[in-house]
């Protein structure tokens, strides 16, 4: 059995999904979630159920059973901050390193509780079908997000994302992450107006009236801003008809842009997605996105 630990949003809690499913798949186990993190969240929810993913929910005693008791897991943390972690196959519960791809993390046999971010298609790519079939979401859109998805799929629809909130009113989180400059999504509309016909943009944000004030664009432009927090789900599902993207550093659009089916689709990207961190860019962004 593999326990992947859910956090954070929805673009979090679909990374942690897909690596615990190739992982289980590799082992011909079965996936469960564990959902107990957001007992005590008031503004994060859990929302997978909305996707067609499996929805096998971890007991507290199978938590209990490869996480360890509250002194293995305060272990756990202890030799993971000293960095001398014991080889990925001697134990069952398994933190994440770093924040680049883990290679090891893939050569997990028998049981294992997961927790980390894991963002990183590489801990996936294999099975991107299976992904892909399993994010579609199942909950009928209403009607204003069915005139909004039939505007999308019938213009050059530009996907902009821009992240806030957190970002700018968290003082860690805007230390570690940062938002995105306007000078950033400026470069980015200079390149998609160069690349593209007729584009039409959708705007996503979580802070619409700071996106309205100061990101004026000289073509159709639609601000995406009637969902509320807790339908983020129909956001993402709109994000994915757009033939191309604006994403910030946030895995919610990374998804919407990676869920896109265009073939030909422009995906442009931050060149440097936290601050003051290192990482290996190839891990965090898929080859062919373009970085600015």
């Amino acid at each position: 059995m593999i326990i992947v630990q859910l956090t954070g949003g929805l673009g979090n809690q679909l990374f942690q999904y897909a690596i615990g499913r190739n992982i289980a798949e590799r082992n011909n186990v079965p996936l469960k979630l564990d959902l107990s993190w957001f007992k005590d969240q008031s503004d994060r929810s859990y929302g997978l159920n909305h996707f067609a993913t499996i929805q096998e929910i971890a007991s507290p005693a199978e938590v209990a059973q490869l996480k360890g008791s509250k002194l293995v897991y305060l272990k756990e943390i202890i030799l993971h901050k000293l960095n001398i972690d014991r080889p990925h196959g001697k134990r069952t519960l398994i933190l994440e390193r770093s924040l680049d791809f883990d290679p090891n993390i893939l050569q997990i046999s028998g049981s294992a509780y997961l927790i980390g971010f894991w963002q990183s298609e590489k801990y996936f790519k294999d099975i991107e079908r299976t992904i892909r079939k399993e994010f579609v979401i199942k909950t009928p859109p209403d009607s204003k997000n069915i005139a909004i998805a039939n505007e999308i799929k019938n213009t050059e629809a530009v996907c902009i994302h821009v992240r806030r909130g957190d970002y700018v009113s968290d003082p860690k989180t805007s230390r570690s992450i940062g938002v995105c400059s306007l000078d950033y999504y400026y470069k980015s509309l200079d390149h998609i107006m160069s690349k593209v016909e007729k584009p039409h943009f959708f705007i996503f944000s979580n802070d619409p009236d700071w996106t309205q004030r100061h990101i004026k664009i000289d073509a159709p432009t639609t601000y995406v801003c009637h969902n509320p927090s807790d339908m983020g789900f129909e956001d993402l599902r709109l994000m994915t008809f757009c033939k191309h993207f604006i994403i910030a550093n946030s895995s919610f659009s990374w998804w919407g842009a990676w869920l896109s089916s265009n073939k030909q689709k422009t995906v442009i990207a931050p060149a440097q997605w936290f601050k003051g961190q290192q990482y290996n860019d190839e891990d965090r962004l898929p080859k062919e996105w373009i970085r600015l």
